[in-house]
């Protein structure tokens, strides 16, 4: 096929700034051959993406007049588009796409990450990959889980791989520990799935859990080993709706515990590792649990497999450790955004984004530490022989930090502070009423009588 080419394509062309129409569909392209004047074999719509870059302005009519402008489909409300979206003298057409970048109000310092999308096209039966980029940082957090205080903490731009930081996260965290106490299990986000470092987090005589990926030989070989080994069942009965209408579901879940895969090849010690691609190479041992079924639900491609190197004889004490890594999901990031506000950050610098975050955990922590106190000295024994319970947040009840200030805020609403000097007292307003002798119509139910209340302070009608 020939082409000719317009002498105004001649010369370096920049795309315009305009919109332009998305190329012919299937359906149109059926009868081409009229429109371009040659023989179409086959054709299916061009991907595409929703804002294109483009050309149109009246002056540039004998552009338009190129074979090549049948290739692009241009609206005629294109002609009337504001002489500032192109520039008349140098723009020239763009035969190609090119894809509209529009980056939000970026912080300075923040890191940059590349994704893609699946849009639909209108007109267009496939979806179309569309590629945007995503600003700012990753708050990387390792937390422990039975009272959620936090332990370590670092803040990475959002590019930078997590998996780095295990190591290190964990070394802070024990150093922050002191002999206070030592780290015995990690539950671990796919993040940080890195063979060198689980190593070395076995080396260092600690427990790991975590989720493998689906393209890992060593899930696959999981995943095909379970489906001849017997399941270890869990059943349980639920509830739903009330009255007449409650009814009951079973559900059932299903785990295979496998022992000693050697099929993660950079699974051990780095020196070790290097000869992953000889026929002899043999890898370290690790253990799995597959998950073949999760309460009715039949997970897809051969089930969720967690790698573990503890172990797998009662493959839900592995199943059920992983669980806990819900507890950063729901008592760090979800209460941080709310109500702490950990995405409000004081200034659009890297240097307020890392106070902000660092200040943000801290008293988060310090909050969480003076309610586990509060609810431990509530529940102190009252005989010698009686034990102190556990400190761990199941003290607070089940109580998150939002309900919680409300509660405080509700208890202590009709409460002031009086100064005098260097001394102060906590008052009901009421009880302040009486004691300064303003005259109310009544009292609170709780406070009593107003002779109740003067009593109560040693004070005489």
């Amino acid at each position: 096929m020939i082409i000719k080419i317009n002498p105004g394509f001649s010369g370096t062309q920049e795309c315009s700034k305009a919109v332009i129409a998305v190329p012919f569909s299937h359906s149109e392209l059926k009868h081409a051959n009229k429109t371009l004047c040659i023989t179409i074999v086959g054709g299916r719509a061009r991907p595409a993406h929703r804002e294109y870059k483009a050309f149109l302005q009246e002056q540039m009519a004998g552009l338009l007049s190129s074979e090549l402008f049948p290739l692009v489909a241009v609206p005629d409300a294109a002609r009337f588009l504001k002489g500032d979206g192109l520039d008349r003298v140098r723009h020239q057409i763009c035969p190609h796409m090119v894809v509209k970048s529009h980056p939000p109000k970026s912080y300075e310092g923040c890191g940059k990450l590349k994704q893609t999308r699946s849009i639909k096209i209108k007109g267009q039966k496939e979806a179309a990959t569309e590629e945007y980029y995503v600003y700012g940082w990753k708050v990387l957090v390792l937390i422990e889980v039975q009272t959620r205080l936090p332990l370590a903490m670092k803040l990475v731009k959002i590019q930078d791989y997590e998996g780095s930081w295990l190591i290190p996260l964990l070394e802070q965290a024990q150093r922050n520990l002191g002999e206070h106490a030592q780290i015995g299990t990690v539950v671990i986000d796919r993040g940080y799935l890195d063979g060198d470092d689980l190593w070395r987090v076995h080396q260092r005589g600690i427990l790991f859990v975590i989720v493998g990926q689906a393209n890992m030989a060593v899930t696959q070989d999981a995943q095909g080993l379970a489906k001849g080994e017997r399941a270890v069942v869990r059943e349980g009965v639920v509830g739903h709706g009330h009255g007449t209408k409650a009814t009951q579901e079973r559900l059932r879940t299903e785990v295979v515990g496998l022992s000693a895969l050697t099929s993660y090849d950079s699974y051990g010690e780095s020196e070790h590792t290097k000869s992953a691609h000889r026929r002899d190479y043999q890898g370290q041992p690790i253990n799995a649990v597959v998950v073949r079924r999760w309460e009715n639900r039949v997970p897809k491609g051969g089930g969720t497999v967690y790698l573990t190197n503890g172990d797998v004889g009662d493959p839900f004490s592995m199943f059920d450790t992983y669980d806990w890594r819900s507890v950063i999901e729901n008592g760090i990031f979800k209460e941080g955004k709310h109500p702490w506000h950990l995405l409000r950050f004081p200034k659009r610098t890297q240097a307020a984004v890392v106070v902000h975050s660092f200040f943000t955990l801290l008293v988060m922590g310090l909050c969480t530490a003076f309610r586990l106190w509060q609810a431990r000295s509530a529940s102190t024994p009252t005989t010698a022989t009686e034990i102190l319970p556990t400190l761990s947040s199941a003290l607070l009840g089940g109580e998150g930090t939002a309900r919680w200030s409300q509660r405080l805020r509700e208890e202590n609403r009709d409460k002031i502070i009086v100064f005098l000097g260097r001394a102060y007292g906590i008052f009901h307003l009421a009880e302040f009423a009486i004691l300064t002798h303003v005259p109310l119509r009544r009292l609170p139910a709780a406070l009593g009588s107003p002779q109740a209340v003067l009593q109560r302070f040693g004070l005489s009608p």
